[in-house]
């Protein structure tokens, strides 16, 4: 009675030699084939050939995931041989995606909160000039000049009546006070525009992303059916 053992190689290449190494140990050429299709069509072809769901599921999940299924159908003498040829080649296949050091990341975002200045608020000071009408009340002072005739009976000696008969002109002016008009500035008041700081604390709220890697072992063994 024949048993199928299938394997799960990791490249195209190494699948094709571990096909033509099974036909040179003796296996035939019909019963060594590549399972390739839809994970479907690899479910159905891998329960086919005596394997229960639980393992076809497996293999078609590895082939979903890059690996190459490798059947071969073997003589009960020649079982233990196609183990261990597949196993070889999976071995290898697995040492050499380890030697090129494949690696999966995990990211974690941080949150990180700066400060920046925005503009909350704050006073505008503008001045304008405005009037007003003022009074204010002074006293002036303001001379007229005026000439009053006296009767006068008085006799002159012969010199103030020689002077007396000769021309002349008295002038005599009247001042008066006007108004002037002064202005000077005082400060009555001052308006002090500065700033007050003060701090609060102010707790922020985000989400971050992480990647989490999830290992899962797959295939790696060659298995016949159970």
């Amino acid at each position: 009675m024949a048993t199928t053992v299938i394997g799960t190689i990791g490249d195209a290449k190494s699948a094709q030699k571990l096909v033509h190494e099974l036909v040179k140990a003796g296996f035939k050429q019909q019963d060594v084939e590549l399972l390739e299709g839809s994970e479907k069509e690899i479910l159905a072809k891998v329960v086919e050939r005596g394997f229960d769901e639980d393992d076809a599921r497996d293999y078609a999940k590895a082939a979903r995931g890059g690996k190459i299924l490798v059947a071969a159908r073997a003589p009960e003498d020649k079982v233990d041989t196609a183990v261990e040829i597949i196993e070889r080649y999976e071995s290898a296949a697995a040492e050499g995606a380890q030697e090129r050091g494949e690696t999966v990341q995990e990211i974690e975002e941080e949150l990180a909160v700066g400060k920046r200045k925005v503009a909350t608020g704050g006073v505008r000071v503008t001045t304008s000039v405005s009037e007003r009408p003022v009074e204010e009340s002074v006293t002036l002072r303001e001379e007229r000049v005026k000439a009053e005739r006296k009767p006068a009976d008085r006799t002159l000696s012969a010199e103030e009546a020689e002077a007396a008969f000769e021309e002349k002109t008295v002038e005599m002016l009247g001042t008066g006070e006007q108004a002037q008009v002064s202005k000077q500035a005082r400060v009555v008041g001052e308006v002090a525009v500065g700033k007050q700081v003060k701090e609060r604390e102010e707790t922020v709220k985000d989400t971050v992303r992480r990647t989490e890697v999830e290992v899962e072992e797959v295939g790696t063994k060659p298995r016949k059916p159970r």
